[in-house]
Parts: structure tokens; C-alpha cells; sequence
């Protein structure tokens, strides 16, 4: 069986694990599917490391239990290797660093991107979700 590939942003995943209300419905639905092994969620290091320095500042987000949802469900962490790298290096200049690593894995995954960020929307190469 062959499952949707998303890409998923930090904000929808912390805000998916939080049950915040400023997550959209369409990625809500979307990062549950992942959870519910439906779909195949992608998250570069990036994302990780986001949601570590998240944790720092949102005493309500346990980082501990986070990694565990994550082992526990439908996603793949990739690392920052050479062929996003690359990737990073081709997109839009208003794009920042750490949005380029997140954008770059997605695009070398052949995957939607599901993130708020604007400017990722708009500047994206491939379909984004919100």
C-alpha cells in the first residue's frame, strides 16, 4: 500500500502535539493521518531541533514525550545530508536558514509541505497545505 508523503513543518507538528486551535483543520487532518499510520510524515533534523528549542520557552511542551510520539508513529527523520544541502543552496534568498533545510528535505522527498509560514507558500517550488 503505498501512503501520501507529507513533509511536515515544526509548527504543525508542535501545534498538533499541543492541540492548539491555530492549527488549520486541513493540517490537523493531515499530521493525524501520520499519526494514525495513514500517511508518511518526513521531518528534517531541523524540525527536531525546533521543536527542542520550543520546549525551552513552552514549559506545556515535554520534549521527552515528543520523541516518543515521534518513534512511536508514521515518521521518518532525515538528515541534513548533501543532497539537501544542495537543495538549500537553489532556493529563494527570502527564505532563512533553518526554513531552507525544512523546504530543501521536502523537496528532495517529492513531498507536500504542510506549514503556515507564508512565504514557504508562497515561494515553495511544489503544492504546500495549511
Amino acid at each position: 500500500m503505498n501512503l501520501d508523503n507529507y513533509s511536515l513543518d515544526t509548527h504543525a507538528l508542535v501545534w498538533y502535539f499541543l492541540k492548539q486551535e491555530t492549527l488549520s483543520s486541513k493540517a490537523e487532518e493531515i499530521v493525524r493521518k501520520v499519526f494514525t499510520g495513514k500517511a508518511q510524515g518526513i521531518i528534517s533534523t531541523m524540525v527536531v531541533l525546533e521543536a527542542f528549542y520550543i520546549s525551552y520557552k513552552n514549559k506545556k511542551f515535554v520534549f521527552p514525550k515528543f520523541l516518543k510520539a515521534l518513534k512511536d508513529s508514521n515518521i521518518k527523520i532525515l538528515p541534513f545530508d548533501k543532497k539537501v544541502l544542495t537543495k538549500s543552496f537553489e532556493l529563494p534568498k527570502e527564505i532563512d536558514i533553518h526554513d531552507r533545510i525544512i523546504v530543501a528535505t521536502a523537496i528532495t522527498t517529492n513531498s507536500q509541505l504542510v506549514t503556515k509560514d507564508k512565504v514557504l507558500r508562497s515561494a515553495f517550488p511544489v503544492e504546500t497545505i495549511w
